[in-house]
C-alpha cells in the first residue's frame, strides 16, 4: 500500500484544506496520510472525518520547529494523542515565538523598503500558523515580487536580509515531548541541516536517539542521491527508522506532487508500521 507522510494544509503553509487534501491522497490511490502542517494539529479533525469516508487512513502529524546548535531544525511527529496538554503547550509555545518573529521580519522588509501590513498577510493564511510564505504572497500582492520564488530569494530565504530567527524549543525537547505524548519522531529533511559531514550527522542523529528520536526522513525531494545513501546508511547504523515523505503543499510548491513529490519519492505502509512499533505510550 502506497501513502504518505510529508504533507501540508491550510492550517499551516499549504493550498489544500485538509478536506482537499484527503480528497487528492484518495484520487492518487494512497491508503494512509500523515497530515502534518508546521506547528499545529488543527486540521487533523476534518482530515480524519473526510479519511474516515473516502477509506484512507489518517495518520496524526505535525511538523515541529525545534533547535539545534547548527541551527533551525523540524521534526515530524507521527501517531501522537493530539490532546495531550504537553504537546500542545509546546506546539502554543512554538505559534507564540512565530509570531514574534513575523513582526521581525515585517520590520526588516519596511526597513528595505518593500513594506507589507500584518493584516496583508494574515489574508493569506487560512489558519492559525503564519508562515514565511504567507509573507512572501502578501510581497507578490503588494507588487514587490513578481512570485514567492522571487520573495524567498531577495529577502526570506534563511539568510536573507528580511529573515529572523524564531525562538523555539530544543529538539532535545520536541523529540521528548512528542514520544511523551505516544507518539514516533522523525527527523525531517536533515539535508536542511547542512551539517558538512557524516561525523556530524551521525553525531547529531544519536543525541536525537538518546531522547527518543525514531526516524530519520531520508528520501526527501531535496536530498540528492549520495545524500539518500549517507542518511540511509546513518539510519541502519543508529537502528532509525528510514522514513521518506512528499513534503506536499499544493500551488505553493507546484513542482511536488502528493505520494511522489519530485518523482522519486515512494512510501509504503510498512514504514508506518515501523514507526508505530517505535511509539512509547506515556502513561
Amino acid at each position: 500500500m502506497r501513502i504518505d507522510l510529508h504533507a501540508h494544509t491550510t492550517h499551516s503553509d499549504g493550498t489544500c484544506t485538509p478536506a482537499e487534501l484527503v480528497r487528492l491522497a484518495w484520487q492518487r490511490g494512497l491508503g494512509a496520510l500523515a497530515v502534518t502542517d508546521h506547528d499545529t494539529t488543527a486540521g487533523l479533525a476534518e482530515a480524519r472525518r473526510v479519511g474516515e469516508k473516502l477509506g484512507v487512513e489518517i495518520v496524526n502529524g505535525c511538523e515541529v520547529t525545534a533547535l539545534l546548535p547548527s541551527g533551525i531544525a523540524h521534526v515530524l511527529a507521527y501517531g501522537f494523542d493530539a490532546e495531550h496538554a504537553g504537546l500542545q503547550a509546546l506546539l502554543a509555545k512554538v505559534r507564540d515565538g512565530r509570531d514574534s518573529r513575523n513582526e521581525v521580519i515585517l520590520g526588516k522588509l519596511a526597513d528595505l523598503g518593500v513594506p507589507v501590513a500584518m493584516e496583508d498577510v494574515h489574508r493569506h493564511a487560512e489558519g492559525e500558523v503564519i508562515a514565511r510564505p504567507h509573507i512572501a504572497q502578501a510581497l507578490v500582492e503588494a507588487g514587490h515580487v513578481d512570485d514567492l520564488r522571487e520573495a524567498f530569494r531577495l529577502y526570506l530565504h534563511d539568510q536573507g536580509p528580511a529573515y529572523a530567527r524564531a525562538p523555539v524549543p530544543s529538539a532535545t525537547e520536541v523529540v521528548r515531548t512528542i514520544v511523551a505524548a505516544g507518539g514516533a519522531a522523525v527527523l525531517a529533511h536533515p539535508r536542511s541541516l547542512k551539517l558538512g559531514s557524516k561525523r556530524a550527522y551521525r553525531q547529531v542523529f544519536r543525541e536525537l536517539k538518546e531522547a527518543g528520536l525514531a526516524g530519520i526522513e531520508v528520501h526527501h525531494p531535496s536530498h540528492d542521491a549520495t545524500q539518500r545513501r549517507i542518511y540511509e546508511e546513518l539510519a541502519v547504523e543508529l537502528d532509525l527508522v528510514v522514513s521518506a515523505g512528499s513534503d506536499y503543499h499544493g500551488s505553493a510548491k507546484p513542482y511536488l506532487e502528493l505520494g511522489t513529490g519530485d518523482g522519486t519519492i515512494e512510501v509504503h505502509y510498512a514504514t508506518w508500521e515501523a514507526l508505530r512499533a517505535r511509539r512509547v505510550h506515556a502513561a
